[in-house]
């Protein structure tokens, strides 16, 4: 354990990891409602540990090449807080190659978001406590027990690492693991899906105005920037306005779910659109819209389907369920299978790893049960 408060150490711990291909590393912070502050970077290439007080030196520069270089691999445990520190840190201008070790858990078992004193204990029969991990890591000096705490965090990092690979070897996974790792700690926003009336269940409440006025806000909804979506009225809130037809900005800002800048700002345009739409409503040609089901025996069915399909992959293939399945997943199963009306389709949802490791399974489930 070497902790590190001046540039000079700095520079010569970055001297001695300059040939390490792979670094093991955590992170200590401070969280507020403000954010997130970065105290004290643990770090290594298998042997020594070095405790970086990131508080007391103002520069960490001399770790730049080290970090920056993503031919690196960073063996970290439940690692998406420390990339993200460290990405806003080193302003990292791509994702690391990360090699997550509770990730690489959740893919060779179906145990997910584990401890790493439960994986110390599974693989190398080490029992550790929790005795500092609610310290306050601001304090300067840092106690020495403290600093013990923080070194242990990554001195079995090395051993996990090579159990974790063994592992995932004998699965055929040591590839996958670095594209799953991204996926949890570098994690990329998908675009929504664009917004259709069938998006809101009491649209057929709505009259033929009301009704003209809701697909005019639905098609300027879509047409905003994600930018622009954060400051505009949230999607749910849509329904109202176009029920209530306000006939002004003040209006408009009355209506729980707008924010009254944006009423401030934008909204006498808005208005003014939705009036022009209500107004050239064509009564004649209307089609009322009859209230969709909350739930059929065909929805029960599939529910369940995917539900056993699952758990029976996650078992089989020794594979966490809620890694292989997470909620946006099975939300985009559950969508096109409705929509196709077949539930072999499903298979065309996986992408990245899972279309490698999950795709085939699923395809054999669905082949094996493939509806009532």
């Amino acid at each position: 354990m070497h902790l590190i408060e001046t540039q000079t150490e700095l520079g010569e711990v970055a001297a001695s990891l300059a040939d390490a291909r792979t670094l093991y590393l955590d992170t200590e912070f401070d969280s507020t409602r403000d954010g997130k502050t970065l105290c004290l970077l643990q770090i290594s290439a298998g042997e020594r540990v070095h405790l970086i007080d990131t508080l007391r030196l103002a520069s960490l520069d001399a770790l730049r090449p080290l970090l920056t270089d993503s031919s690196r691999e960073w063996v970290l445990h439940a690692g998406s807080q420390d990339v993200d520190l460290l990405a806003i840190r080193f302003d990292l201008p791509e994702p690391p190659r990360v090699f997550d070790t509770q990730v690489a858990w959740a893919l060779s078992s179906v145990e997910h978001s584990v401890s790493l004193s439960y994986l110390k204990f599974r693989l190398l029969g080490i029992r550790s406590g929790k005795a500092h991990q609610a310290d306050d890591w601001k304090r300067r000096p840092l106690p020495t027990a403290q600093l013990a705490y923080a070194a242990a965090d990554i001195e079995e990092l090395p051993a996990l690492h090579r159990a974790l690979t063994q592992r995932l070897a004998e699965r055929k996974r040591e590839r996958l693991v670095f594209d799953a790792s991204r996926e949890v700690t570098w994690p990329v926003s998908e675009e929504p899906e664009p917004l259709a009336v069938g998006d809101f269940r009491n649209a057929w409440q709505l009259d033929v105005h009301s009704q003209a006025a809701l697909r005019h806000l639905i098609a300027w909804y879509n047409g905003l920037s994600p930018r622009e979506r954060a400051h505009a009225p949230d999607s749910k809130t849509l329904l109202s306005i176009a029920g209530r037809l306000p006939e002004t900005a003040s209006d408009l800002a009355r209506i729980k779910g707008t924010h009254r800048r944006f009423a401030a700002e934008q909204g006498e345009r808005l208005v003014a659109g939705l009036l022009r739409a209500a107004a050239a409503a064509d009564t004649g040609a209307f089609v009322p819209i009859d209230p969709p089901p909350y739930a059929t025996p065909d929805d029960v069915r599939l529910d369940g389907w995917l539900s056993l399909a699952r758990a029976e992959i996650s078992v089989e293939l020794e594979v966490a369920p809620e890694l292989a399945f997470p909620a946006r997943l099975t939300r985009k199963l559950r969508a096109h299978i409705a929509l196709t009306g077949d539930r072999a389709r499903g298979g065309e949802v996986f992408s990245g790893w899972r279309r490698e490791l999950i795709a085939p399974a699923f395809a054999a489930f669905a082949a094996k049960w493939p509806s009532r």
